[in-house]
């Protein structure tokens, strides 16, 4: 239902960027923040973490036409959500920028996306040669590939508007890149 959309919630990558948050609950209180107080970065929450699992919580009735789990349920979820798993998406696409650039040649310009691209787009990570995108490229769980097909299409639809190939950079548990050397390969034929 989109209840999660940054546009309805927070642009916690966005809000990560800016504030550079070290902890869970640094991130926590930057949302909060965020939603009660105007901060000179402009980036507005429309709630906190208790709020997003409230909205979720409320949306079930709507979707399902019952609630199939808890107010607490759904607080963990978003909470999973936007803290943990944020700082931890983060953490991987700048430690894949790095990787990048570690392997690829200096005709190449590796940049982290922000806001539209980022959002509309789903992308992550632009690759150019001579200032012009060559590559999207959207880093992500390996458990990923075993995501809802409906998220998994949402994305796709995105990645199509994007108008140059969008391709998956996968980690697994340990945080290890499990396809980078694919992508490399496919930039330097």
């Amino acid at each position: 239902m989109g209840i999660s959309a940054p546009y309805k919630s927070v642009p916690v990558i966005k809000l990560i960027n800016t504030h550079k948050p070290q902890s869970y609950s640094e991130l926590e209180s930057l949302i909060e923040y965020h939603y009660l107080n105007e901060c000179e970065c402009r980036i507005k929450s429309k709630g906190t973490v208790y709020d997003f699992g409230k909205n979720l919580f409320n949306a079930q009735m709507m979707f399902w036409g019952e609630n199939k789990f808890t107010l607490e349920e759904c607080i963990q979820w978003e909470y999973d959500l936007f803290i943990i798993n944020s700082l931890k998406g983060s953490e991987m696409e700048n430690k894949a920028v790095n990787e990048l650039k570690e392997k690829l040649s200096d005709n190449f310009e590796i940049v982290n996306t922000e806001g539209y691209v980022d959002e509309e787009y789903r992308v992550d990570i632009e690759i150019k040669r001579n200032n012009e995108v060559i590559l999207g490229i959207q880093v992500k769980p390996s458990s990923y590939k075993y995501m809802r097909c409906e998220v998994k299409n949402f994305n796709t639809i995105r990645n199509a508007k994007y108008k140059k190939d969008v391709k998956y950079l996968y980690y697994d548990d340990a945080k290890k890149f499990i396809n980078l050397d694919d992508i490399i390969q496919d930039l330097t034929k």
